[in-house]
């Protein structure tokens, strides 16, 4: 199918949720007292008032007639207090222009999102969305004190060409530090290919994307293949896999990953019937439809009893499914209404097995994961309204003003962890050693030496629900 589904259904990734001192070395060496205070045997002839007068003698008169072995124990008992080393006042950090975007009072950034408006698609203000965030993670001290200077622009998301256009923008004319923001498929590649410069993307990443990034991107999304592999668990929990004959449906795109899918539904009991992949011409839905039908039909031949379909397969998965009046059980992590709404495929009618993450809805009305923090940041400094908890929201704006958090989030935890000296050597070194941290829409999120994806959030069975045409988590 290539990208008649992903052109097509780009509200996928719209919408999806998870769709951010020394011591003193002079006080350490200096005597507690001097030579001669701490020689008993001889003691300096002086007057007695005169002893009275000096200030280190504070002891009443009695304490001059006593033996030199009790003014010894004296002079131990003082010693450990004057000996005590000052502690000296740590020394400012001193910021200065240590890399290319960065100076010592800001860093600029390159934050570029999607701009659907011609394919009929607002789902809000997305530069508010983003400034909102910014100015917050400024307002809390920017990172180690420089402040975030965004650099706006926006892009069709079929349109390769002002994909290309605003990273030369950001690259060549604005010369920022990092790229920061929302690109679909391979558009990062510019970036972090061409241009090898550091991105932070608030989309999920292919495998391939982030083997050709040479270690330059980082996204706040889990890894597709992490992703799979959830699935793949989650439905042998519920008894879908081991035992039980299964055909894997991938698009076109994601053709190179139906081995490793195939090792993973055999690794946990299951046997693998067929893995097929769409070879549909791009936008020709009747001929993706089509195709989806003969692999229905070879499926029940097979004897499968289920068809797992990953990533944006599920969809004409689905539609197959329906159409054929299968009672075939269908495996996916396609889980974006739109994506079965703007095709016409009802999922209600079909033994579907959605998995995906606990919605950003169900986040907000909790408390957790930070999403209500988020909003309500949101809401304050732009005076829009974030359309949480409405039936069909229009605009959907929740999904994109999350995003906008966390690609700020993931951006200043790891720049704040490379230090003072902010190059892009410090900053990839920190993304090594980040460990664990809070990112917003997710209960887990992490970072390590060839980790470069931060959500570690298990996938969960989501249902449904057919008065409001959307999935919810079943709370």
């Amino acid at each position: 199918m290539r990208r008649w589904i992903l052109a097509l259904l780009l509200v996928l990734a719209l919408v999806a949720a998870a769709c951010g001192g020394n011591d003193d070395e002079s006080g350490a060496d200096a005597p507690s007292a001097s030579t001669e205070e701490a020689e008993p045997e001889a003691p300096a002839p002086q007057d007695p008032e005169q002893e009275v007068a000096e200030p280190e003698e504070a002891a009443p008169e009695e304490a001059e007639s006593q033996n030199p072995d009790s003014e010894e124990a004296g002079s131990e008992e003082v010693a450990p207090e004057e000996a005590a080393p000052e502690e000296a006042e740590p020394e400012p950090v001193v910021l200065t222009a240590s890399y290319r975007g960065v100076t010592e009072t800001e860093i600029k950034i390159g934050i570029g999102f999607v701009d659907a408006s011609d394919l009929g698609i607002f789902n809000g203000d997305f530069q508010a969305q983003w400034q909102a965030a910014i100015d917050r993670a400024n307002d809390a001290g920017g990172v180690n004190g420089r402040l975030l200077t965004p650099v706006f622009g926006s892009y069709s998301p079929v349109d390769e060409a002002a994909i290309e256009a605003v990273c030369v923008q950001f690259a060549e004319d604005e010369e920022v530090f990092a790229f920061v923001g929302f690109v679909l498929w391979d558009g990062v590649l510019c970036y972090t290919e061409l241009y090898e410069m550091l991105a932070v993307n608030t989309a999920e990443m292919a495998p391939d994307v982030i083997r050709r990034s040479n270690g330059l991107l980082f996204t706040t999304q889990g890894g597709l293949i992490d992703r799979i592999a959830s699935l793949v668990n989650a439905a042998k929990a519920d008894g879908l896999i081991d035992g039980q004959k299964i055909q894997i449906h991938a698009s076109g795109d994601d053709q190179s990953l139906l081995g490793p899918v195939q090792e993973m539904v055999e690794a946990a009991g299951g046997t693998v019937t067929r893995a097929v992949s769409g070879t549909a011409p791009p936008g020709d839905i009747p001929a993706g439809e089509a195709e989806i039908d003969v692999w229905i039909e070879r499926a029940h031949a097979d004897g499968a009893d289920a068809v797992l379909a990953f990533n944006t397969a599920g969809y004409g998965a689905v539609g197959g499914v329906e159409r054929a009046g299968s009672d075939l059980v269908v495996i996916t992590d396609s889980v974006s209404k739109a994506g079965y709404v703007e095709l016409g495929y009802d999922p209600s009618q079909v033994d579907l097995y959605a998995y995906g993450f606990p919605t950003l809805q169900d986040h907000y009305n909790a408390g957790t994961a930070g999403v209500r923090e988020c909003v309500e940041n949101y809401e304050t400094r732009s005076g829009n309204v974030v359309n949480v908890n409405v039936p069909n929201p229009r605009p959907n704006n929740l999904p994109p003003t999350v995003r906008s958090c966390r690609g700020v989030e993931l951006f200043v935890a790891i720049a704040t962890a490379a230090g003072p000296v902010l190059t892009e050597e410090s900053f990839l070194e920190a993304a090594r050693g980040l460990g664990s941290f809070d990112l917003t829409g997710t209960t887990s999120a992490s970072l390590e030496d060839g980790k470069y994806s931060a959500d570690n959030a298990p996938l969960i069975r989501l249902y449904w629900d057919s008065e409001n045409s959307e999935f919810d988590s079943g709370n």
